[in-house]
Order: structure tokens, then C-alpha cells, then sequence
């Protein structure tokens, strides 16, 4: 059986002109729902603070027990709807983005959107303490996902407008296109390529473009005029810059174990945001202006001149009562509170050195700016996201020298000391995002896709010359020897079967199984199973449930079939097909993971043969990707298959270990 390259073109979709319509409105649906989004939080705010606002003035005119019930109570409402109705809106929601970029193909349920954008708003507008940047990029991105799959877009296309609903969320809100698309290539996607980054850019543009015109362009932040009038000052912000790494990484530790401490405590799911929101409301009563975004105590510490003493406790109070949040399972974004981390932290630290006559050249709201900065690369570890969003903001590239160089330290410090705010919910439940920029396009496939049913479970009582007899005339069986329970306990290898008849033909199955091959799950990754093959020379393992019996088996043909059909559902719009023409012409070319990209001319001798009877893998270390054929219509590209017949003149493209020589027939 053949299988033909998928058509890049299926449903609605016509071409790169027709995909970049696609990033279009998708950028201006997401500028559309961040506007829509903010009239809501206001909405939200404006019911729960009784027509006040949410700003500290606004909250110490209501009455003080209300003050801490009302985060309690936003909680309450967060916690069951989220529960009920899409539990992956809980926390920032950029985890769940870059998980669905990187192991569900790009999909993001269609509920999320909504369920998302509600239970924020409940959770901000109740004084939650968190920011609305993550769950709109969580709401852009789930627009982006709904639009390819109503275009019928393939997996690669799906995932880059995901990544365009994140840029355009960032656009929108920030109205900095540029750093929303550093920002999507930088952290979701974690790869720039031509056509991908050309269409962010495009939706970033949108959703900039339909903010300003519905917002009038009002920035959520007023920044003053960036003071650099010596490069001197640069050994101060480099020392601001190792400061933010240790304030980052300690604030990402600080929401990892507050969310440790809250999945120990025994209590329903859906009743500990308002536990987490009843010690926000707590904090509030004495801190009012932790409570909800935070954004006017951030133009507080931009506008500071001075040591602001007062800032020591909002340094403090604002990360704990974001802790709380997020932790307990509210939903919201870390951007702001980041933000907030750094304004205050850069203030303080400006204006001791501005008081202390250290530095009489800038203010502390220059300071400030930088650590805004500084902070958000620690946390996100996005240090050119970061220095673009405070240039944007700023509009003065004095700032450039001062932001590059605090963002790159702490960046630097911070990854020394936590790993990044959106991986470490991923790495807690065995999810390593880093890992996922390389060539390994299995990791988002399960046993359960593949796995065949048919395994026959050989115990204690069942003897070699049986074995045998099954095994006869099928060459499809696969045994797997289990003890007296049914659980596994290796799997029979040919070799060791033929020796035990020659030796012993009444020797019981498990006497002779291999038990140093482990059993793979429904729910183990293919890249994780490949792994294990390698390692234990083998084609095939047995599958088995929870209770450890053998269910059905995994074959080495099936990965590499699926490996095969994944390398050309990346990238349908050709950027990967510049790629595939080099290596057609004769270049090898390095890929990730020590593995290298080549051709091989099909001698005479293997024509006639499959594919599974050259057995190259074994035989050469060599992983057939595609057969490139002439034919009387032109040149035909196969993927290959196990029962691919190959003829002579064919060229097959072939990966390779970069360590090894590439096999070239005589």
C-alpha cells in the first residue's frame, strides 16, 4: 500500500494567499474578543465593586467585610464553572497552549473561548489578583484553532494560527504587533519559519489595527520618557538586570508551590479558588491595590521620582495574593502581575540610587521600565518578547541598550533558578515543551492510536513446542509470557524460542522471554516507545493495562508510518519542501536530535524488494522518508511504506544518526 502526500489545499483553503485571509481574520476576531473581553472585565468589576471600580481609591470606599468576601466569592463562581464546564481554563492558560501546539496538533476545544473569557472576568472583576495578558492569549488561540479547523486546515497550518490568535492577543492588548509576534514565535510556537512567521505578522497587525480603532488607541499603561544619558548607567541596570532573574525565578517558585499546596488540601476541586480568594480579599482589606490587574499601581512606579517606601509592601503583597489566585485554581495571566513585580522592584531600585546619589542622571520611573522588562523575561523566559513590549510601550529606543542588557541577565539568572512560568505545569505532569523544537514528531502521538489487538499471553503452563506450534504459518504473532496473575513479564523472541526447542522443548514461556524488554502503555508517547526499541533491539512491544496484562502490541512499521505522515502534515505550505528539494539534489543536511537528511540511489539489487524485506533500518541505520520516483506524469514523491515495492531508479530520502556514515551502494 501507497500513501500520497496530502493535499495542502482540503477544505477551504486555496494556497498562501488564502492562509494569510485566514491569519487576517483571525487577528481581527482576537482584536474583536480582547476588546470585547475588556468591556467585560470592566462589566464584572463594575457589578461586584457596586459601581466603584476597582482602583485602591475606588475600593476603600466599600465596606470592609465586603472587601474580603468579594475575591472569595468571584472565586466561588470560578471554581465551578470552570469545573463543570472546561477545566483547562483554570490558571494562565498559555500551558495549555503550547501543550496543544505541541501534542494535540493544535487543537483547542471549541468552549474554551467563552468558558475562558467568563470565568477571567469573574475572577478579575471579583478582585482576583492576576492579569488578563495569558487567558487572552489562551482566548486568541482558541480562535485561532476554531478558524483552521472551520478552513479544514492541516496540522501545521492549525498550529500557526494558533500561534496568530496568541500575537494578536498581545497586539491588541499591549498595541505592540512586533513583540506579539516575537512573542508567538517565541514561547508558543518555539520556531520562526517564512510563511508561519509572515501570517503572525499579519495577524498581529490585525488585531493592533482593530483595538485602536474600538479603543482609540488608549494604552493600558502611561509610560514617561525614558531618561539614558551615560553608559555608565548600564553597570546599573546590568545589577537591576541580576536582581529581576532572582525576583522571577522566585515569584515562578512561589506559584509552583502554592499550586503544590493546594492539590494536598482535601477539598472539592471547584471550592478552593474561593478559599485562595478569601486570603486575597484578606491581603486587599490592608493592600487594596493587589486586588484584580494592578495596572494603576504599575503607572505608580513609572511615575515615581524617588524611594517610594510604600512599594516594599506592594513588592511583597502582590505576588503572594497572585500566588493565591492562581495557585487555589483561579484563572487569570501572570503578564501583569510580572509587570507589577518589576515596576515596583525597579522603582525601588532607581530610587534608592537616585536618593543615595549613585545615579543623578535617571529617575526611578526609568528604573522601573527596565525591570518591567527585566521581570517579564525572567517569568516567561521571552527576554525579545519582553524587550519589544517596553520599547513598543516606551516609543524610545534610548531604552534599547538598558532593556537588552537587564532582559538578557536575569533571563540568564532566572534560568539558573526555576524553569519558565508557562513550562513548569507542563514539566510537573512529565510535559517537556523545550524539547519539542526538533525533528521528534512523534511526541504527540499515543500507543492507543496504533496498537494492535492479538497478543498472545503465554503463562507459566504453556511450553516452548506450543509456542511453536502457534507461531507456525502466522508470521504476524506476537507473544508476550505473563506469570500465574496474567501480568507481563517479557516477550518471546524468535532466537530464544528456536534454542529453547533445540534444548528443552517443554521449557514454560516466561523461562524463556526476554524480560529485560518493558512493556509500553495506551497513553506512552511514540517517541518514548521508539526509544525503548532502540534500546532493546526490538520491532515490537507488548501493550498492557493498568493492571500490567498484555492488551495488544506496538510495531515499528506503525511509528515509522506515523512518523512519515506527521513529517508531511508540518509543513503543507512548502517551507520544509526547500528542505526535502536540497536533500533530493545531493546535500545532507543536519537536523535535530544528531540526526542528518540524505539520498539514497535504489541499486539494482534492492529493485523488486519492499521495503520491509531490506529491512534498512536494521541492515544500515537508515529511516526511509520518501521515495522519489519518475514517472510519465513527472516526478512522484512516495511516502514510504513497509509494502512499498521499490524499482530501480528510484532515489529514497533517508534520515540517518549524523555520527554514522550515510550507506551509498557500490
Amino acid at each position: 500500500m501507497t500513501r500520497s502526500q496530502p493535499n495542502p489545499a482540503k477544505g477551504r483553503f486555496h494556497g498562501r494567499a488564502g492562509f494569510v485571509v485566514a491569519a487576517t481574520v483571525a487577528g481581527a476576531c482576537t482584536g474583536l474578543a480582547v476588546m470585547a473581553f475588556r468591556w467585560l472585565v470592566w462589566a464584572v468589576s463594575w457589578a461586584f465593586s457596586w459601581g466603584q471600580g476597582m482602583s485602591s481609591v475606588q475600593l476603600v470606599e466599600l465596606p470592609r467585610w465586603w472587601l474580603v468576601i468579594m475575591p472569595a466569592a468571584g472565586g466561588l463562581l470560578v471554581g465551578a464553572i470552570s469545573n463543570w464546564l472546561a477545566p483547562e481554563t483554570r490558571g494562565t492558560g498559555v500551558p495549555e497552549v503550547i501543550e496543544a501546539v505541541s501534542l494535540r496538533r493544535g487543537f483547542i476545544r471549541k468552549r474554551v473561548a467563552v468558558v475562558k473569557s467568563i470565568v477571567v472576568a469573574l475572577c478579575l472583576g471579583s478582585g482576583g489578583s492576576a492579569g488578563r495578558e495569558g487567558p487572552v492569549i489562551h482566548v486568541g488561540s482558541a480562535i485561532g484553532s476554531l478558524a483552521a479547523g472551520w478552513m479544514g486546515l492541516p496540522t501545521a497550518l492549525r498550529r500557526t494560527l494558533v500561534g496568530c490568535g496568541a500575537a494578536a492577543a498581545i497586539s491588541a492588548t499591549f498595541d505592540a504587533p512586533v513583540a506579539g509576534a516575537l512573542f508567538a514565535g517565541e514561547v508558543i510556537l518555539g520556531e520562526f519559519g517564512v510563511v508561519s512567521f509572515s501570517a503572525i505578522v499579519v495577524a498581529a497587525v490585525a488585531g493592533s489595527i482593530v483595538s485602536k480603532l474600538l479603543a482609540g488607541g488608549l494604552p493600558v499603561l502611561v509610560v514617561p520618557d525614558f531618561e539614558f544619558n551615560s553608559v555608565r548607567e548600564l553597570a546599573f541596570h546590568a545589577g537591576l538586570g541580576v536582581a529581576s532573574g532572582i525576583a522571577g525565578a522566585g515569584f515562578v517558585l512561589l506559584l509552583d508551590h502554592t499550586s503544590r499546596l493546594f492539590e494536598r488540601v482535601r477539598l472539592p476541586p471547584w471550592l478552593k479558588p474561593a478559599i485562595g480568594g478569601l486570603a486575597v480579599g484578606a491581603t486587599g482589606l490592608f493592600v487594596p491595590e493587589v486586588l484584580s490587574v494592578g495596572y494603576p499601581a504599575i503607572n505608580r512606579a513609572l511615575w515615581t521620582s524617588g524611594f517610594d517606601a510604600a512599594l516594599v509592601v506592594l513588592l511583597i503583597a502582590k505576588p503572594a495574593a497572585t500566588a493565591l489566585t492562581l495557585g487555589s485554581g483561579g484563572s487569570g495571566g501572570v503578564f501583569a502581575p510580572s509587570l507589577f513585580l518589576g515596576g515596583t522592584l525597579g522603582a525601588l531600585y532607581g530610587g534608592f540610587l537616585h536618593d543615595m546619589h549613585f545615579s543623578s542622571m535617571a529617575t526611578a520611573g526609568s528604573y522601573a521600565l527596565v525591570g518591567m522588562a527585566a521581570c517579564v523575561a525572567a517569568v516567561t523566559r521571552a527576554p525579545i518578547s519582553a524587550m519589544l513590549i517596553v520599547i513598543e510601550l516606551s516609543g524610545s529606543w534610548n531604552v534599547v541598550l538598558p532593556v537588552m542588557l537587564a532582559c538578557i541577565l536575569a533571563t540568564l539568572v532566572a534560568d539558573r533558578l526555576a524553569p519558565s512560568v508557562y513550562h513548569v505545569k507542563l514539566l510537573r505532569r512529565g510535559l517537556d515543551p523545550r524539547r519539542r523544537r526538533d525533528l521528534n514528531l512523534l511526541r504527540g502521538e499515543r500507543v492507543e492510536s496504533i496498537a494492535r489487538q492479538g497478543v498472545v499471553a503465554a503463562g507459566p503452563s504453556t511450553t516452548a513446542r506450543q509456542l511453536l506450534e502457534r507461531a507456525e504459518g502466522d508470521e504476524e504473532v506476537r507473544i508476550a509470557a505473563v506469570d500465574e496473575k496474567g501480568r507481563y513479564t517479557g516477550i518471546v523472541r524468535l532466537h530464544r524460542l528456536l534454542r529453547a526447542i533445540k534444548e528443552n522443548p517443554d521449557q514454560a514461556a516466561p523461562a524463556i522471554a526476554d524480560a529485560t524488554v518493558p512493556p509500553a502503555r495506551q497513553v506512552d508517547t511514540l517517541d518514548v516507545v521508539l526509544r525503548l526499541m532502540d534500546e532493546h533491539d526490538t520491532d515490537w512491544l507488548a501493550v498492557v493495562d493498568d493492571e500490567h496484562r498484555p492488551t495488544g502490541y506496538v510495531l515499528l512499521d506503525g511509528i515509522v508510518e506515523v512518523y512519515h505522515r506527521r513529517l508531511f502534515e508540518l509543513d503543507p505550505v512548502g517551507e520544509s519542501a526547500s528542505l526535502l528539494r536540497s536533500a533530493e539534489g545531493g546535500s545532507s543536511l543536519s537536523l535535530a536530535d544528531g540526526m542528518v537528511l540524505s539520498v539514497v540511489d535504489v541499486p539494482a539489487e534492492w529493485a523488486g524488494h519492499t521495503l520491509r524485506q531490506l529491512d534498512l533500518r536494521r541492515r544500515h541505520g537508515l529511516e526511509v522518508v520518501l521515495v522519489v520516483r519518475q514517472g510519465v506524469s513527472g516526478t512522484e514523491r512516495i511516502v514510504a511504506d513497509a509494502g512499498l515495492e521499490l524499482a530501480e531508479g528510484d532515489r529514497l530520502l533517508v534520515l540517518a544518526k549524523q555520527d554514522g556514515d550515510v550507506f551509498s551502494p557500490k
